[in-house]
């Protein structure tokens, strides 16, 4: 079975390489995928978007970058906490002159991921600690990260992009530092949680997730390594590198996520953002007993039981957890899309109680 503690990598395999490369050919180590996008670099999924900035028009690959504070925004503002479309802060412009090594001195390595590094960075104005995220330029995705992290950055559960810096080879992102560390760290420590705890970290979960989709981004990687906690252990989402902007009623492509956490219909072509609620629906069972749903011996298997496998809820751990629970993780876990709850309904956006309140109810009843 597998365990809780093992690492994923996300991967990218876009539609236009499915010809000549196929999810039985990805190599299975340490139950990750391999990133062979790297290989088929020109196997790329590209919505090519027409971006209106000022009375300049230009296009850009992947996603809409949106335009300086104060021009006319790309679209209506969408329901943000702090940020606005139309609203970025100057430090975290792209094609600033200065040089990270004028604002801050960078020290150890404290991280490491497909497309570059992240390490331990001190500001020379007051000594504050930040986090500096190091991407190689070149990759599609790294532009459309960046962009992302732009539009998106300003939410209390979102790790804060502070500033940007680039030179010729790469981007410098400069982050707020979470020296919490991974959920997927804590829950290795914890193995079971209660449910009144699990149903606290699913809300800040879905209050964050709920944020990117008023904000039209699906995250598409949503996993306990992806959310970093803070020293007072709030929770962060983070790592937003296979994360895509999306229009009301667009359907995305490209097979994108990671094994245990992707969701049946990523790998059958055509999705919403839903498939981020699938994986929240994951990360519960995990919380709630220990174990996740889906697992197998090959990458094969684990995709076969994700699309095939009947969930039992009534027997072993789950005997000790509640009604309530065990319908939320369920309704969050059905490959009825249609009926499969949104970020809205998970909260009770639209219902006097919601799912988690009913699992507090059972438990302090």
């Amino acid at each position: 079975m597998e365990t809780l503690g093992k690492k994923r990598k996300g991967l990218e395999m876009l539609p236009s390489c499915r010809s000549s490369f196929s999810p039985i050919t990805v190599v299975w180590p340490h139950l990750s995928l391999e990133d062979y996008s790297r290989q088929k670099r020109k196997c790329k999924e590209h919505e090519v978007l027409k971006v209106a900035v000022a009375s300049v028009t230009r296009v850009v690959k992947g996603i809409a970058i949106a335009p300086p504070c104060g021009s006319a925004s790309l679209e209506p503002p969408n329901r943000g906490l702090k940020r606005k479309i139309g609203c970025i802060e100057a430090a975290t412009q792209f094609g600033r002159k200065k040089k990270i090594e004028q604002d801050y001195d960078l020290g150890a390595t404290i991280g490491s991921g497909k497309f570059g590094s992240v390490v331990l960075c001190r500001s020379k104005v007051n000594g504050e600690e930040f986090a500096c995220k190091t991407l190689r330029k070149g990759e599609d995705l790294v532009h459309q990260e960046v962009e992302i992290m732009q539009h998106l950055s300003g939410h209390p559960g979102i790790v804060t992009l502070k500033a940007v810096y680039e030179d010729l080879k790469s981007f410098f992102l400069v982050m707020e530092l979470c020296s919490g560390g991974r959920l997927l760290d804590q829950m290795a420590k914890e193995r079971r949680y209660s449910e009144y705890h699990a149903a606290n970290i699913l809300k800040e979960l879905v209050l964050v997730i709920k944020y990117c989709h008023d904000m039209r981004v699906v995250h598409r990687d949503i996993k306990p390594e992806n959310i970093l906690l803070t020293a007072t252990g709030q929770m962060k989402l983070a790592d937003f590198g296979l994360a895509v902007r999306m229009s009301n009623g667009q359907s995305l492509t490209g097979v994108v996520g990671s094994p245990a956490y992707v969701a049946p219909e990523v790998l059958t072509g055509h999705y919403s953002e839903k498939v981020d609620i699938w994986s929240a629906g994951v990360l519960l069972h995990a919380l709630l007993v220990s174990v996740l749903p889906f697992h197998g011996d090959s990458l094969d298997s684990v995709f076969e039981a994700i699309k095939n496998a009947d969930l039992d809820f009534e027997n072993g751990a789950w005997r000790s957890i509640s009604q309530p629970a065990r319908d939320l993780v369920a309704r969050m876990l059905t490959r009825d899309v249609s009926v499969r709850l949104t970020a809205d309904e998970v909260l009770g956006k639209h219902t006097v109680f919601s799912p988690l309140d009913y699992i507090r109810l059972y438990i302090t009843g």
